[in-house]
């Protein structure tokens, strides 16, 4: 599908930045339909941004151009990565690195047309290079008159520890996120079976469901996350405060 944009940032709503940066999606290309991935990336944070584009990506149709306004270094290339299906308009600091191990980066472009950055003071380059750009991109669907091809060697990736099987049908695992909710998402993929006991700064979990029936207000169980991935969940509160666990808590899972 042409002309879709799909942003993600760390500028959180407080401020002029989201508004300002579709803006100038807008003035470039007003027949864009813009859709809001998310702007409550953790500040700088590249793994939190990598995490949310992998879950996020495979939900828009072929044609979307994703923005990807997370710039902690203002020393990076701006990218064009394509895929079989997609674009992706980037710093080159790693983000895209979880959603190319399923969707393949195909050719990769530096970034070199700058006559369609905008003036604009201090380092916004999200709004003033970015979105410009993702804008020509979206409208064109071609990156080739945009910047200049590269070898596929240059994306920078990064992974995500893995499950560590422990003993037979054990693993150590490790927080990844933590939602809106408080629920705390593991780096470990559902093998199709619900644990029989999950165990996280010395408490132990043995309740396991899909669906949030028949639980009491703080109750803890194990559950499944919409992306595939087990949670720890304290129903109607938040896990992450009462088990006092961030990104990064070491969790044993058992089956």
């Amino acid at each position: 599908m042409e002309n879709l944009i799909a942003v993600m940032s760390d500028y959180g709503l407080k401020d002029t930045y989201v508004g300002t940066l579709k803006a100038t999606l807008y003035m470039n290309n007003p027949e864009a339909r813009v859709v809001d991935i998310t702007h409550y990336i953790r500040p700088f944070d590249l793994v939190d941004a990598a995490i949310k584009l992998k879950w996020s990506y495979k939900y828009f149709p072929s044609g979307t151009v994703f923005l990807i306004a997370v710039d902690p270094d203002p020393s990076a290339e701006l990218l064009i990565i394509s895929t079989e299906k997609y674009y992706i308009v980037t710093p080159n600091n790693g983000i895209p690195s979880l959603m190319l191990e399923e969707e393949p980066a195909d050719s990769v472009y530096v970034i070199t047309a700058d006559h369609y950055f905008i003036e604009g003071k201090g380092n916004f380059r999200g709004r003033n290079q970015l979105a410009p750009i993702a804008a020509q991109l979206a409208k064109f669907q071609s990156p080739f008159y945009l910047g200049d091809s590269k070898d596929l060697s240059i994306i920078k990736r990064f992974r995500i520890p893995s499950p560590k099987e422990i003993a037979p049908g054990k693993f150590e695992c490790i927080v990844i996120d933590v939602d809106g909710f408080g629920n705390l998402i593991l780096n470990m993929e559902s093998t199709g079976q619900l644990p029989s006991k999950v165990t996280i700064n010395g408490v132990e979990i043995t309740n396991a469901s899909e669906n949030f029936e028949n639980y009491q207000k703080g109750e803890f169980f194990v559950s499944i996350n919409p992306e595939g991935h087990y949670q720890i969940i304290s129903y109607m509160a938040s896990a992450a405060r009462l088990l006092k666990a961030t990104r990064g808590t070491k969790v044993t899972v058992e089956f």
